[in-house]
């Protein structure tokens, strides 16, 4: 008599068969290798990742002045990153943050662990907010299954507002919520709620009025706008075209440039895109070496979340490898040759401020 796996068994179990904690067919099955798609039309190469350890990395930004900051979420850390790669500074937390986003002003937001705060370049408070109770509520119950802590997915700052997208459950089918509150952390309004995020993770960015929302197990960006009213839609499934999301929950993270292209990061495939706002595809970026998958299981649930940051010129690409703990960077192929002066101005005056000294 033949036994199902023990896989299968286990997701039988867990009473919800598509889980991202259980690989749909099971993990023990062959599957065929994930191939890198174009990757000979990428416009950038990965090159060393920065040299800076984390207990666990959760989110990523830049800031107005070019620096990188890292969420630390086991730490209750945020580390400051200089242009060369160097770790020049670190702001502390009362809670673990779980998401991350610079004001053009140079306001630090960030949240985790039901809470929100803003912070000036030094880390100084200026604004704190519990998360809103209805945002508390999970949205769906699922039978056998141990309910799980609401996680803050993402943030966007524009600049009148602050957006917060909260995830609840913990497979393809969790839902999440999005809010707008002032700059203050305070008002807090829904706008839109049962946002198709897998694994709680919902990522938002915000430009020249319009909000970007990676709604990843839809393969598709929603664009809203501050009332939450939806401006449109882009994006389709596709494992055979590179312009198509693929493996099993994607665009998973967004980013902007300072020229307003939109990039795309998948996980499973650690691919990189650009794409114009309405959805035109303008090209690969590139890919960086995390783990492949094609579809939801274990290692999905591990390295799901690919943060990235884009330099003002798209020159350098950031990307957040939460499952290694690191920071994996993509530079351009061809760079024109040219002298750089270091900018002294803000960035100095910041850095002494928070008593930071670059060696």
């Amino acid at each position: 008599m033949k036994t199902a796996p023990p896989v299968v068994l286990a997701v039988l179990a867990a009473g919800f068969p598509w889980s991202c904690g259980a690989a749909r067919g099971g993990e023990g099955r062959a599957t065929k290798p994930v191939v890198d798609l174009a990757a000979d039309t990428a416009t950038h190469r990965e090159v060393e990742p920065l040299a800076v350890s984390f207990q666990r990395l959760s989110a990523i930004s830049l800031d107005p002045w070019g620096c990188l900051l890292a969420a630390d979420e086991n730490a209750k850390q945020i580390k400051i990153i200089d242009r060369c790669g160097r770790h020049v500074g670190t702001l502390s937390l009362e809670f673990e943050p779980e998401s991350i986003d610079v004001a053009a002003d140079g306001t630090i937001y960030c949240g985790g662990q039901g809470q929100l705060a803003a912070l000036d370049p030094c880390g100084r408070l200026l604004a704190s907010a519990a998360v809103p109770d209805d945002a508390a509520v999970p949205i769906q119950k699922r039978r056998r299954r141990a309910s799980r802590p609401l996680r803050i997915s993402g943030i966007a700052v524009s600049n009148r507002d602050v957006f917060v997208a909260f995830g609840s459950g913990w497979s393809l089918g969790s839902r999440s919520r999005l809010y707008r509150f002032n700059r203050d952390l305070s008002h807090p309004k829904l706008l839109a709620e049962g946002l198709r995020g897998c694994c709680q993770r919902c990522d938002i960015v915000a430009r020249d009025g319009v909000l970007y929302l990676a709604e990843n197990s839809a393969h598709r960006v929603v664009l809203y706008d501050r009332e939450g009213r939806v401006l449109g839609k882009w994006g389709e499934r596709s494992r055979s075209r590179v312009d198509g999301f693929g493996s099993c929950c994607n665009p998973m993270n967004l980013a902007f440039d300072a020229r307003g292209v939109l990039y795309t990061a998948e996980s499973g495939l650690g691919r990189i895109k650009r794409y114009t706002v309405d959805g035109q595809y303008l090209g690969l970026v590139g890919y960086v070496g995390v783990e492949r998958f094609t579809s939801a299981g274990r290692v999905a649930a591990s390295c799901s979340n690919i943060a990235i940051a884009v330099t003002p010129g798209g020159g350098r690409v950031y990307v957040m490898d939460n499952k290694d703990n690191i920071i994996r960077v993509l530079e351009r192929k061809y760079r024109p040759q040219r002298t750089v002066t270091p900018r002294r101005g803000p960035l100095r005056r910041i850095l002494s401020c928070c008593r930071i000294r670059c060696r």
